[in-house]
Formats: structure tokens, sequence, C-alpha cells
């Protein structure tokens, strides 16, 4: 998660980009807790190389006659390593010391030079801070960065998509007043669906739904594979304290009768939000698309207007 001074900066991009997709959404600051979609959000799919990336990425920047002061790319889970640790307070050099001695381990089995970012999420009555880091594969971030830069777009920050997700339920926290510590949120997509749980670190589940499948199926086969898709979450929450509120966000907002299986499932257990991102910033917002479908790429352009 590479970091820029990003203070004074009101327009952000964020970037998604999958194995044979793209999306983008621009995100504008208007005031305090105040955001705005200057231009609709883009998706282009059937990309099937580096080219046809480029191009798209080329085209739908240009069309909107757009110019980000600070852009965002994502990293989707299959590109990056979590660990959660627990150090002592230290001073920064010392931090940084513990941080490198404690994956050194995960860092060899990557066999790849890596790169690695840690963020301090908390620190208890004992001084003990709640460390976050996440690794990737230094060829895998640069390959991505420059399929950007060849599109014109020079990256200012490159962020793990299911933290910005995570930043994003955040702020919904806020609007929504709750004071829940452990936050869920189910991602749905075309390729890669995942569930991320946050509490004093973070864990990335990995879910077998993909959307692109999903579209294809029976209506038998459909309830069958949302039937699938909610014994994989239930187990998960076997492992965990399962929270007070679980957010819904991409693809569920595209098939609505999955969020109402979910409801069945977990209402009485859980109350389900979907993570609309209009309500958590506040957007004022007229296009026809359900926004949610959007929220790595907005998620990503968030964490460029976050001054901290």
């Amino acid at each position: 998660m590479l970091s820029l001074n990003l203070f004074g900066k009101n327009l952000s991009l964020g970037i998604q980009i999958g194995e044979d997709f793209i999306k983008g959404a621009f995100l504008k600051k208007t005031g305090i807790n105040s955001y705005a979609i200057p231009s609709p959000p883009f998706y282009r799919d059937n990309l099937k190389d580096e080219d046809s990336k480029v191009n798209a990425i080329r085209e739908e920047i240009t069309r909107r006659d757009l110019k980000p002061s600070v852009s965002v790319l994502g990293l989707s889970p299959d590109k990056i390593f979590f660990k959660s640790l627990k150090i002592p307070k230290v001073e920064k050099s010392e931090l940084i010391d513990a941080i490198e001695w404690n994956i050194r381990e995960d860092v060899a089995t990557l066999q790849s030079d890596t790169i690695y970012d840690f963020a301090i999420l908390g620190i208890d009555e004992n001084k003990i801070m709640d460390v976050l880091v996440v690794i990737a594969r230094t060829q895998d971030v640069n390959h991505l960065i420059e399929i950007c830069k060849r599109a014109g777009l020079e990256i200012d920050i490159v962020d793990a998509e299911p933290v910005a997700l995570i930043n994003l339920a955040m702020v919904y926290n806020k609007v929504l007043q709750t004071e829940e510590e452990n936050i869920c949120v189910i991602h749905l997509d075309k390729e890669e669906s995942y569930m991320t749980f946050y509490h004093k670190g973070i864990s990335v589940q990995p879910l077998q739904f993909k959307s692109r499948i999903y579209e294809t199926l029976s209506p038998d086969e459909k309830e069958q594979a949302i039937e699938n898709l909610i014994n994989e979450i239930n187990y998960f929450f076997l492992t965990i304290h399962q929270p007070k509120v679980i957010y819904m966000s991409g693809d569920s907002f595209k098939f609505p009768e999955i969020r109402a299986y979910m409801q069945l499932k977990f209402g009485s257990r859980s109350r389900l939000e979907d993570l609309d991102p209009i309500k958590a910033l506040g957007i004022k917002y007229e296009g026809k698309d359900q926004l949610g479908l959007y929220n790595v790429p907005i998620a990503l352009a968030l964490r460029g207007l976050k001054d901290d």
C-alpha cells in the first residue's frame, strides 16, 4: 500500500483490475464528510489481454474528461497476504524491525520479491499494539501499475481491496450510529467473491461464488448455489464471534434473491445491511446503476481522499 501526502486532494479515481475486466469510479470531496460522484462509474469486461485493459482504461478516462488529483489501484485478495501481529509499543524503527522479524517466514514462502505495508489498528491497556501487515509480490503490484501507466494514469496509492471495503463499512457504521466493533463484509463479484471480517485484525475468507457462473444457471441451480454460499459463510461464522451487522457488497445489489436468502438465514442473529455508498457517504447520485456494484473502486477512491 504505497502512500503519498494527499492533503488538499479533492478528486480521486479508484481502479479495480480483474482477470478480464476493469471497474473504475471517480469520487469528489465536496466538504467535510461530503462526497459526490462527478461521472458515472465504468465497467468493461471480456478484456482478454493487457492491451485491451490499457485501451479500456484510457477510453473511459478520456470520455469523462476528468483529471484525478489522486489515483488508487486495488489489489485483490488472491494477490495479497494478511498477517495480524501483537507487538509491545515501541519506537517506529524498532516496530519495523519487529514486523520484519515476524513476517520473515511468510515472505520466504512466497518465493518472490515482496513489498509490505502495515497499520496500527489499536493499542490496549497493556500498551500492546494490534498491527495489520499486508504483503504482496512486487511483480504483481508492478504489473498492475504498468497497465495503468500505459493508459496514461499515474498511480499514487496501492491499497488492498478488502481493507478498502472495511474502511467504507466503518464509515457506514458511523452513519448507522452503531458501536459494533466486529465488522463483516460479504463481497460478491464476477470472478472473486470473499468475506472480510475485521476485529483488531483482518481475516479474508474466499468464497466459491462467481457471478459469471451464477448468471448462467437455471432457477433450481441458482437456489442450490445460494444454499452452498450460505453454508460456506455459516461455516466461517463457527470460527469467529458473529457480528451484529453484516454488510452485503458488490453483485449482491444485482441479485436481490441472494440478499433475501441471507436475511432468512442470518436475520435472527445479525442485521443485514446493503453496503450502499450513497448512504454511507451521503452521495447525491441520479444514475441508473446501483452504486453498490462499484463498491470496490468507490472504496478505493475514498482511500485517496482520506488525509490519515
